[in-house]
């Protein structure tokens, strides 16, 4: 990838290393494998020995890889995203990462959010992946950091929130993950007691493909694993009017969303559309209180997984200088994907030729605001500068 010329950072930084955050870290378990299975209930055990879980939702993967996964993650049990301490071997300790934050969307997924299946079997599964996150994963590093998994169209997602966070593991949750679409837009009513959850730890809510019910296309499921894995960025296209013209944040006004895996070059064209349709129409949306960019400025955080690369790589600084210079500077934020084929490693996503602030920015400084996670002293990426 080539960029533009490298600029000298500011002179208080060159002493320190680069601190690293990955905002997108996969365990994939099953929920028969122990670590989540020991969660679930023996009722809701014997029914999914006898009776399965039913049709699974989610996109299409490629038959060879059934966890889209890179070769090397397979651990020795034959299985991917399922040893934490291998995770931290080729992961965490090569990058000398401060924080991991675990995305375990396997819960929507394999539940189909909740559908053909009993309501308190589904409660069960995403109750029981939360556990397993806490205690087998946290517990394994200290660096992991959790997401509560819930689902967005049962019911009571609030209350699995609040079991989390007051539990004795309530510190290793960062933030909520939902998947970006179900029955109705995100933005209606019937979800904001999540978002008021949310709002009362603040901790941010996430959203993170794949998608459930129609899935990106709005009319149904594609065909080739391609053809879902080009549509991720389309999804929020519809999530982020719905919040907010519904007036998500003018009700709440300390809520923090990460979009993770969506992309993030659509925002900046996408938010002068949201403005000129606010121009034109804003006596229908009278109680928003300032525009729609204005919103997305100051409630949402994008991540760098897939990298935005143009087919021209000259042109990859413009990308970013534009998302910068509009307002989005502090807003991306350094993912890996682990442990899927495209996984991106901190000098991929930020190449060294990056302005060494900006690299610190997107590398952790981000997500530590968002996530309230402190970057350790001394460790990450070493400083340019500094070397």
């Amino acid at each position: 990838m080539t960029i533009t010329e490298f600029q000298t950072p500011a002179a208080t930084q060159a002493a320190s290393k680069l601190g690293v955050i990955d905002v997108d870290f996969h365990p994939m378990p099953l929920p028969t494998d122990p670590q989540v299975a020991k969660h679930i209930p023996q009722q809701w055990r014997d029914y999914i020995s006898r009776y399965g879980l039913g049709a699974m939702g989610g996109g299409v993967f490629p038959s060879q890889r059934e966890f889209t996964h890179r070769l090397d993650a397979i651990d020795t049990n034959g299985r991917v995203g399922l040893d934490p301490f291998l995770a931290v071997e080729q992961v965490l300790d090569p990058f000398d990462m401060t924080a991991a934050v675990l995305t375990c969307p396997q819960a929507y997924i394999i539940t189909n959010g909740g559908a053909n299946m009993p309501e308190n079997l589904a409660k069960s599964v995403y109750s029981a992946y939360n556990n397993a996150l806490a205690e087998t994963w946290c517990g394994a590093d200290d660096r992991f950091r959790a997401s509560v998994t819930v689902a967005r169209d049962i019911p009571g997602g609030e209350r699995e929130i609040i079991r989390c966070k007051e539990g004795e593991s309530g510190d290793k949750f960062v933030q909520v993950l939902i998947s970006p679409s179900g029955q109705d837009p995100i933005g209606k009513q019937r979800y904001w007691p999540i978002f008021e959850a949310c709002e009362n730890y603040d901790i941010p809510i996430s959203f993170h493909v794949p998608g459930l019910g129609r899935q990106p296309t709005g009319a149904g499921r594609q065909n080739f694993y391609a053809e879902t894995h080009a549509a991720f960025g389309v999804l929020p296209l519809a999530m982020l009017p719905s919040m907010i013209f519904e007036g998500v944040f003018d009700r709440f006004p300390k809520l923090k969303v990460a979009v993770l895996e969506m992309g993030w070059d659509w925002v900046v064209p996408f938010s002068w559309r949201l403005d000129a349709t606010w121009s034109m129409l804003r006596d229908e949306v009278g109680h928003l209180q300032r525009k729609p960019s204005e919103y997305l400025k100051e409630h949402f955080w994008f991540s760098t997984q897939p990298l935005e690369e143009p087919e021209r790589p000259d042109q990859t600084e413009d990308v970013f200088r534009i998302f910068e210079e509009s307002g989005f500077g502090e807003r991306l934020m350094f993912s890996s994907d682990y442990p899927h084929w495209d996984y991106d490693s901190p000098y991929e996503s930020v190449p060294e030729s990056f302005p060494e602030a900006r690299r610190r920015r997107i590398l952790g400084e981000n997500a530590s605001k968002l996530y309230g996670i402190p970057l350790r002293e001394n460790s990450g990426l070493p400083s340019p500068t500094a070397a």
